[in-house]
């Protein structure tokens, strides 16, 4: 089986959540940004339209809007805002706005801002209004007629309030008025009405009136419409009545439109190139596993012999616990006292006490401590302000990970197929993106590419969780893991267990030690309290060892508590040597991030009718 995730993986995980947090909150931000001043209603939405045939044959549009909008009695709004669209699929309409007045005529000020698909009318100034207030706004246009494959007509297909508004309308009503001449040219029955949300092909009123001779006046209206909601109304002519207008579009428009198809299937293919990241993040880690071992654990109460703490810490996937470790098992060889100082907790004194014939890892932690030239009785304070010595203290696990490998035991991660995954992931990504941007510079985005997005994010935090990025234990090593695990096994035992390992016939081949000799027993406990930090299990066997202390008798020569060794004064040493060999966290300057939609697309059928909102 796999060992547990390492600590990289778990921060992964949590980096994993916090851009998935991100992702939402970027998608999320303009809507709550505004959820203040888009908090009102709307009475009612009337357009008043009158079509007619310019000299050229082109249509052109006079537009008056009655908006009544109904504000909270408290400073939030200053009017609203009107977008109105400026383009019909890559037809500019040449929007003009002519005027903008309230209910009985006054000037209203207004600003225009326009772009490249839309217009936006933004009425009022700083002052604040509340209540009912009414906004009509006048504008002219032009080519706001299509011509349809399907139907072999000219059609009027105008959205009327648009799809987008945050907020409800009341009653919505339309008027389209033409001309003598043009009634003539009205298909007969040619007229409908919808109303809902986008797509929505629930039916509403549309009557005709008017005719034989006189202009023709189409009337429409429909009630409650909820957020979101619009009416749309469609009106046919006999085909070639107008002059289709000259589309206009950018090579990327054109191609966008041109490839609308293709480009709905590649953001499904990029969820799919996502799912295949994944898939080949799951085969990377399952070829990387450790090797398996001998599978029966055995219980050992000593450490394999060429093994050294650090080392045993690394193979079993234990690191963080290492340096503590290793400084207990120098402090127990003899090396050096740990001291707990009784009036500051936070600190801990190590004295060096002998430097003489150390191992390769205990001389590697009294040069970290104390340096190369000290001489016993030299003292050193370790505590939250003793980075210097907690960055030499970190250099030596990566040593003993060099020298697991370098026996053989541990071998790193074969990058070829964790590449791979990388790739298929951030390539999905790329790919969603990508055709998300293009796709919204021609034609509406359908629901599943934008989905296709946080879609192949997701994808790519589960490649990247799922990635191995420790080394793999090798046949070599497998055997001192499995001894390792069985010291763990024993470490974990009651007091009566242990000693019948001791006892037992097998416990006496291993390794003799005489389970009756309190002092033997003491000094086993000793030279495992190390190996009990490693296992997370020092507390236990700190309470075990100090059973044992009060039992024989003696003093531990490596610890100099205020009141003699006990399990509370242990416990905060312990504490403090994870403290103060732990690395110091970096501080970085926190960043604002801010997000957007793509695209600008029109909804609704045929040509939209933009969006109303709060200012």
């Amino acid at each position: 089986m796999d060992a547990a995730p390492s600590p990289r993986l778990r921060h992964a995980a949590l980096s994993a959540l916090f851009v998935l947090a991100l992702l939402a909150l970027t998608f999320a931000g303009a809507p709550l940004a505004r959820a203040d001043v888009d908090d009102f209603t709307f009475d009612s939405f009337d357009a008043d339209m009158v079509l007619s045939r310019s000299p050229d044959g082109h249509a052109a549009l006079e537009v008056t809007e009655t908006i009544v909008a109904r504000f909270p009695d408290e400073d939030q709004n200053k009017g609203i805002i009107r977008v109105i669209p400026d383009d019909y699929d890559g037809v500019p309409l040449h929007t003009e706005v002519v005027s903008v007045t309230d209910g009985s005529g006054s000037a209203v000020p207004y600003e225009v801002e326009q772009s490249r698909r839309e217009v936006r009318v933004l009425t009022g100034d700083d002052t604040y209004v509340r209540g009912v207030q009414s906004y009509v706004i006048s504008y002219t246009q032009r080519d706001t007629i299509r011509a349809f494959a399907d139907t072999d007509a000219d059609e009027f297909y105008r959205g009327i309030n648009g799809t987008d508004a945050a907020q409800p309308f009341g009653e919505v009503t339309a008027r389209l008025t033409v001309d003598a001449e043009l009634a003539d040219a009205a298909l007969d029955g040619a007229a409908s009405c919808y109303e809902g949300p986008r797509g929505s092909t629930t039916r509403c009123d549309i009557a005709a009136s008017g005719g034989a001779g006189a202009p023709l006046t189409w009337s429409a209206r429909a009630t409650a419409l909820g957020p979101g909601e619009n009416m749309t109304i469609a009106v046919g002519f006999v085909r070639g009545t107008f002059v289709p207008g000259e589309v206009y579009r950018t090579p990327l428009e054109q191609f966008s439109v041109d490839n609308a198809p293709l480009l709905g299937g590649v953001s499904l293919g990029a969820v799919g190139l996502g799912a295949a990241g994944v898939a080949a993040a799951l085969v990377a880690r399952r070829r990387g596993r450790d090797a398996a071992g001998r599978g029966v654990i055995v219980p050992e109460y000593g450490p394999p012999d060429d093994v050294d703490v650090l080392e045993g810490a690394e193979l079993v996937q234990r690191g963080r616990a290492g340096v503590p470790a290793a400084i207990l098992d120098t402090a127990i060889a003899g090396h050096l006292r740990i001291i707990d100082d009784p009036v500051d907790s936070k600190k801990l004194i190590l004295e060096l006490v002998d430097a003489e014939d150390p191992t390769p890892l205990r001389r590697g932690i009294l040069n970290a401590v104390f340096g190369a030239d000290a001489q016993p009785g030299a003292r050193v304070t370790l505590g939250p302000q003793s980075q210097d010595v907690a960055i030499a203290l970190q250099a030596l696990p990566k040593a003993a990970a060099a020298e697991l490998r370098r026996r053989g035991w541990t071998e790193p991660p074969r990058h070829g197929r964790s590449a791979l995954a990388v790739g298929l992931s951030i390539g999905a990504f790329i790919v969603a993106i990508a055709t998300l941007i293009v796709a919204a510079a021609g034609t509406s985005t359908a629901w599943w590419q934008v989905a296709a997005v946080p879609a192949t994010v997701v994808a790519g935090i589960l490649t990247f969780v799922f990635l191995r990025y420790r080394d793999r234990v090798t046949d070599a090593g497998a055997p001192a893991r499995d001894h390792l695990r069985g010291l763990r096994d024993y470490l974990a035992l009651a007091e009566a267990d242990r000693l019948r390992v001791l006892q037992s016939p097998e416990g006496a081949e291993r390794r003799p030690v005489d389970a009756g000799d309190p002092t033997q027993v003491l000094h086993l406990y000793e030279r495992l309290l190390p190996w009990a930090v490693v296992w997370g299990v020092e507390k236990e066997w700190a309470e075990a060892l100090d059973t044992h202390v009060r039992e024989t008798g003696d003093d531990l020569r490596w610890y100099g508590g205020s009141h003699g060794f006990s399990t509370a004064a242990f416990a905060s040493t312990f504490s403090s040597l994870q403290s103060a060999s732990a690395p110091a966290a970096s501080s970085g300057s926190s960043g604002s991030f801010s997000g957007g939609s793509f695209g600008g697309g029109f909804s609704g059928g045929g040509m939209s009718g933009g969006s109303v909102g709060g200012r």
